[in-house]
């Protein structure tokens, strides 16, 4: 599916963070969360993973992602400039492998570079942990029948606390659409303009992670993940995770956006959760 990272909307009231709270969500395994004052300049950005799994025929889904801050906060164009300060580029990547064709063919990739500004708890409104506010291309980089792409703004702020020991942590996505492809003009009557994701769990322990989408006409899109440490953490965030991936609805690739996904269930390793 397009981007299974799917990130997410919806009018829902915001949670206020006491400040250990806001320490512990820093090491909440959750590849949104991170210290805007304290990260490296290239960090991971959406889950990266391998998953395998079974319908008419056997696919693997991967997908990796990464962002960037584009400008150091105590360089020349942030002294000049301050307002670039929390500018990032992202990357992610994710593809459908059909395994059981003779030639092995990739059914469908998506490509979709961004470029946002990530406000921290200090400088967000609404008491959110993190709001990112940008601009997202995607594409499958196919031509003619195939071709489906757009480009979308975005707002997305991120809360996060602690309750009964589990960290729980709520991503609103809000899109707007700037343009649609020629292929895929009626795309947001199957992916609307809003999504929900909410995980639970520790870095520590097992982690769930849920995604929703409703289109027009009742269409919905709902995808699980849940996934568990099988090693030590190699880098803050980063480590071996047994994975499981269902999901059920539209636009599984993003060249199916139209088409009705019946439950697909796929399981593998993940290095970012």
């Amino acid at each position: 599916m397009n981007s299974r990272t799917l990130v997410v909307l919806a009018f829902l009231s915001p949670l206020n963070l006491e400040a250990s709270d806001a320490a512990q969500s820093h090491s909440s395994g959750n590849a949104y969360l991170t210290e805007s004052n304290e990260e490296p300049a290239l960090t991971i950005n959406e889950p990266m993973f391998f998953a395998l799994g079974r319908d008419d025929d056997t696919t693997a889904e991967f997908q990796l992602s990464l962002k960037y801050r584009v400008f150091a906060e105590d360089g020349f164009v942030v002294r000049r400039a301050s307002w670039l300060e929390d500018l990032h580029f992202a990357y992610t990547q994710t593809s459908l492998w059909n395994l059981s064709e003779e030639s092995a063919p990739f059914e469908d990739s998506t490509y979709r570079p961004s470029l946002f500004w990530e406000f921290d708890s200090q400088s967000s409104p609404f008491g959110a942990r993190l709001l990112r506010v940008g601009y997202e291309h995607a594409s499958n980089g196919q031509d003619e029948d195939r071709s489906r792409s757009i480009d979308t703004l975005f707002l997305m702020p991120v809360w996060s606390r602690t309750l009964l020991g589990q960290q729980w942590t709520l991503a609103p996505k809000l899109v707007g659409y700037l343009a649609k492809g020629s292929e895929n003009d009626d795309i947001a009557d199957y992916r609307g303009y809003s999504d929900l994701m909410l995980r639970v769990g520790t870095e520590e322990s097992l982690l769930i992670s849920s995604l929703f989408r409703l289109g027009d006409n009742g269409r919905t899109t709902i995808q699980l993940d849940l996934s568990y440490p099988i090693r030590k953490r190699i880098f803050e965030r980063t480590g071996g995770y047994l994975f499981l991936r269902t999901f059920k609805g539209y636009g599984e690739t993003l060249e199916t956006f139209n088409r009705k996904q019946d439950f697909q269930i796929r399981f593998g390793f993940a290095i970012v959760r």
